[in-house]
């Protein structure tokens, strides 16, 4: 088929469908979102749109970099700052021969820390806002690692690639880029949860072993030899059931006690991945004792939904 330059996001994609994606990424990451055509137009509504920008800062919205029509500068590594300091990353969303059909904005975010009060209180004075209404929608907006931030913005680019040009079939299952998939989905599942160690397994084509396909805070030796059987040891069960685990200090499942041998880890999860409701592997996430993070019901909640949105660019 031709391909023609008259097509776009909105005749490429399902537009509703794009917006529950948006607005679940949205939810797990607690990361406004919105996604714009290549002139600037709004193809969705905004997902978890903070305070600062619907109520203190009314009149700047939308809040657009230079080249889609508003005063943020981008900088090398798609990221713009708006005068509150608060910093905005961009996605492109390109198919398969280098067209940019869209581009997804993420943020604000505050990179790494936020600043004093009395350095927010100059900003609010200055823009002639109210301090202390300023100051509390600050501390609404999320603080990030540059890594952090990094690894969202790949894998919802991810994301999108897949769905644009799986629309224009111009896409096959790729190993590499289902790999990279992985290490991305582990990278946002350490930053949203806390985890420190931790896997994704993947069947082998007979569906009877699961290997390590991404890992992190895990041994190469260990990644590189480990097999585990449907069925076998917490990940086994977990793969063959579609069970997910929830590991702690009151583990109430006696099938999985005997393959607890990891005395440096004091919580953990189990978590099936499913694609078009087969199980195709599992994602393991572990927090080490020496860490203050302990999982609980809602870390549980938060990664199936990362993983239905990971899922989505491996189906």
């Amino acid at each position: 088929m031709k391909k023609k330059d008259s097509f776009s996001l909105k005749n490429l994609i399902d537009i509703k469908e794009w917006q529950k994606i948006q607005d679940n990424f949205s939810n797990v990451t607690e990361i406004n979102l919105r996604t714009f055509d290549p002139d600037g137009n709004p193809v969705t509504s905004p997902s978890k749109t903070p305070r600062l920008c619907s109520e203190i800062l009314r009149n700047c919205w939308p809040c657009l970099p230079t080249f889609l029509g508003g005063n943020g500068v981008v900088d090398k590594n798609l990221i713009y700052f708006c005068e509150t300091g608060v910093a905005n990353f961009i996605a492109p969303l390109r198919l398969g021969d280098g067209r940019i059909m869209g581009y997804i904005i993420l943020g604000p975010v505050i990179l790494v820390m936020r600043k004093s009060r009395k350095e927010y209180d100059r900003i609010a004075e200055k823009m002639h806002l109210s301090t202390e209404a300023f100051w509390d929608a600050i501390v609404e907006i999320k603080v990030v690692s540059y890594h952090g931030m990094q690894s969202l913005v790949e894998l919802i680019e991810d994301i999108g690639e897949y769905t644009l040009n799986l629309a224009y079939k111009n896409i096959a299952y790729e190993t590499p880029k289902l790999n990279h998939i992985f290490d991305v989905l582990l990278d946002v599942a350490f930053e949203v949860s806390g985890a420190d160690t931790g896997s994704v397994m993947f069947f082998d084509d007979k569906r009877e072993n699961l290997t390590i396909r991404s890992a992190k805070g895990i041994p190469d030796d260990i990644v590189k030899n480990t097999k585990v059987k449907a069925g076998d040891g917490i990940s086994g069960i977990s793969a063959q059931e579609g069970t997910p685990f929830l590991i702690n200090e009151t583990i109430a499942d006696k099938r999985i006690k005997p393959y607890l041998r990891r005395p440096h880890i004091s919580s953990s999860m189990v978590l099936p991945l499913k694609i078009e409701n087969r199980i195709m592997g599992v994602v393991n996430l572990g927090a080490l004792k020496s860490s203050q993070v302990r999982f609980n019901d809602n870390s549980m909640n938060l990664m199936n939904r990362l993983i239905n949105l990971a899922t989505i660019a491996i189906r």
